[in-house]
């Protein structure tokens, strides 16, 4: 009984989060599982030219004139969307696997933290030479917040030039 309950409010949310043309071709399905393997079956798809595409974006990516949290959050949108066109590990051996994906995983991070200094303009020079010379190496959250920071900081120094006012007598 339970368990048909939660069927019923797994296939509602599937069936109304899913476009009206979409909607029509699963609203029939007996159980929620059915809707998710029909949905997955047409566009669960990995799409190799996608993952190309985005690839190609992440490396020519430059912070440009945005601000530092609009250039991050454009990055992680962009590795997130490469995760999830990438293929991932299978566990088969728990012990063996999970040291290979953890290294992965370290890898992947250090690859991140290089892209996102790499991408920011050449006044955040200073901040990134302090960075990289950090034992050991931030992770890439706290690489972020260092240089928000500095920016923040760059924000706060500028308001508070001095005005030279020029007196005629």
């Amino acid at each position: 009984m339970r368990w048909m309950r939660c069927d019923a409010i797994t296939k509602g949310w599937l069936t109304t989060a899913t476009e009206k043309d979409i909607r029509s071709s699963v609203k029939y399905a007996n159980i929620a599982s059915k809707i998710w393997s029909n949905l997955e079956e047409r566009f669960g798809k990995k799409s190799a030219s996608r993952a190309y595409e985005l690839k190609q974006s992440l490396a020519t990516k430059r912070q440009e004139v945005i601000s530092i949290s609009s250039d991050y959050t454009e990055l992680r949108s962009i590795w997130d969307e490469i995760q999830s066109t990438t293929p991932t590990l299978r566990r088969e051996c728990v012990g063996y696997t999970y040291n290979i994906g953890k290294r992965l995983n370290e890898s992947k991070d250090k690859e991140r933290f290089y892209k996102f200094l790499m991408g920011l303009d050449n006044e955040y020079y200073t901040i990134k030479t302090q960075i990289l010379a950090m034992k050991p190496t931030p992770s890439l959250s706290v690489v972020f917040h260092l240089v928000a920071e500095d920016e923040h900081e760059r924000a706060i120094t500028a308001t508070k030039k001095p005005t030279n006012k020029v007196t005629a007598f």
